[in-house]
């Protein structure tokens, strides 16, 4: 993939997330996380989405001022929204009995590889959830509660992983 369909991408799921997903209700925050010279995780600034995301031009780059293109290249993290519940499952084996519960609920899920050691499993709600709320349901699923904070980023879908460098890639879990 070139530069500039990896910058459409991006752009394409954030904008989907804001204007899709969120309905224009959750101005979510990003950030970049990367290692630097010394071996240290270190994390960019946490921005809005409208105020990083929402004025690049992917289709006319040289329009862009380069310092928001250059920290909107370096985003591979995302709050999780409002109306968003991440399952964070750590063990391969335990995500089919999470789909086969998720299907009887008759839940819309996805199912992503996150690029390090485990999967995550979004699922995006008509309206917000409070933290209780989604605390009260990760526990159905016995997943990390942390993944209910408001002030919790997570591995952005379909980029690397700041650690391994590896993709956060969807899959079709029960195709694999």
């Amino acid at each position: 993939m070139s530069r500039l369909e990896s910058l459409q991408s991006k752009k394409g799921f954030l904008d989907k997330l804001y204007f899709k997903i969120g309905k224009q209700k959750y101005n979510f925050w990003v950030c970049g996380t990367f290692i630097d010279d010394k071996g240290n995780k270190k994390f960019t600034k946490w921005k809005k989405y409208l105020d990083c995301v929402a004025n690049i031009d992917v289709l006319n780059l040289e329009n862009n001022d380069w310092k928001d293109l250059k920290f909107f290249e370096g985003i591979n993290n995302k709050q999780i929204l409002r109306n968003e519940i991440v399952l964070d499952i750590e063990d391969p084996n335990e995500i089919k009995s999470v789909m086969e519960k998720l299907k009887r609920y008759d839940w819309n899920y996805s199912v992503w590889k996150t690029g390090s050691k485990g999967y995550h499993i979004h699922i995006f709600l008509d309206k917000e959830a409070t933290t209780h709320q989604k605390e009260a349901f990760v526990k159905l699923f016995d997943a990390d509660i942390q993944k209910c904070s408001e002030k919790n980023l997570i591995a952005l879908e379909n980029e690397k992983h700041w650690r391994t460098g590896n993709m956060k890639e969807e899959i079709d879990y029960e195709q694999s």
